[in-house]
């Protein structure tokens, strides 16, 4: 009789260690901290190239190109230059609005125009993505403080995201 006892205790054991995996997705447990804030440039970008050096410093796989540099239809007369920064995400929230917060802080150095930057990651549930106007951008950067991740996803002009809500 005493083996039922144990039984019992183990099945419990096991049944809360297996619940307890079911409350969190894994993409979250491995997130950064929240309260971070964007790497602030030392210079101008004079080219969407160096911009995206500088962005390689703290966002994996990144690649930064402006609309009217890689549509070869844009109409300048017609068409919003968007400033493109895109990347891979797992998906986790404080890691993509620190990533946001450097593309933005990133944006307010550019030497270049364009009229929209468009920050966006494809994670397995999807594609996420946040835009800021120039004078978002300059609001948020003009104070040389750096741009606080936490935030700046509630700054953006429009977002598309149901990766992360």
């Amino acid at each position: 009789m005493k083996s039922v006892p144990h039984l019992v205790s183990a099945l419990t054991v096991a049944c809360a260690l297996a619940l307890g995996g079911c409350s969190a997705k894994e993409s979250d447990s491995n997130d950064i901290e929240p309260g971070q804030s964007a790497e602030v440039p030392t210079s101008d970008f004079d080219s969407t190239d160096v911009l995206g050096d500088f962005l390689r410093s703290s966002i994996d796989e990144v690649h930064v190109h402006r609309e009217s540099e890689s549509n070869p239809d844009f109409d300048h007369a017609r068409d919003v230059d968007r400033l493109h920064v895109e990347f891979p995400s797992d998906g986790q929230p404080n890691a993509d609005k620190k990533a946001t917060a450097d593309a933005v802080q990133g944006a307010g150095n550019a030497a270049f125009d364009y009229d929209m930057l468009m920050v966006t990651g494809t994670a397995d549930e999807g594609t996420w993505s946040y835009m800021f106007s120039t004078d978002t951008v300059k609001d948020l950067t003009e104070s040389g403080e750096a741009v606080e991740a936490d935030t700046v996803w509630d700054s953006a002009d429009q977002d598309f995201d149901s990766v992360h809500r």
